[in-house]
């Protein structure tokens, strides 16, 4: 089955933030995607074991942050890293804080999208949270970094 998924990448890596009774987390993911225009939806999958699933669904937000390719070892160390084990993630990975309505956004990203969550699907094994975009911050251009089946790459 995995290569069947491995069929649709390079997928774009993006920083997810989430903020629950006043602790803030980041976590990788590729699983996200706009999901209308009007309004402006966007969605994010995110397994039930993973530490900001119980995060965004408690905080009802969550943050979609651009990354390019200088943060290479950040995207890796917040996609090993569980902030289940009080590990300050954005202090490991060195990322700056800036904050947003609900939920961090990371300063050393291209762009950060603030969502309020709107719905939950699940869908298998993992929880689509639907956001609704509320805050959007461009920073500056540049290259996304994506996933591909052989490791990351920049486009």
């Amino acid at each position: 089955m995995e290569r069947l998924y491995r069929m649709l990448y390079p997928a774009r890596v993006c920083l997810i933030t989430s903020r629950l009774n006043g602790k803030d987390n980041v976590m990788s993911a590729s699983w996200v995607f706009p999901m209308s225009m009007d309004p402006p939806l966007f969605g994010v999958s995110v397994s039930p074991k993973r530490h900001s699933h119980g995060m965004i669904r408690g905080g009802r937000a969550f943050g979609i942050n651009l990354p390019g390719p200088e943060l290479l070892q950040a995207v890796k160390a917040c996609g090993t890293i569980s902030g289940r084990d009080g590990i300050d993630k954005f202090l490991d990975a060195g990322l700056t804080k800036e904050q947003g309505a609900n939920v961090p956004l990371i300063r050393e990203c291209l762009a950060g999208i603030e969502c309020d969550v709107v719905q939950e699907i699940e869908a298998g094994d993992h929880t689509v949270f639907v956001g609704k975009a509320v805050n959007v911050v461009k920073r500056k251009e540049g290259k996304g970094l994506y996933q591909s089946a052989d490791g990351f790459v920049e486009i």
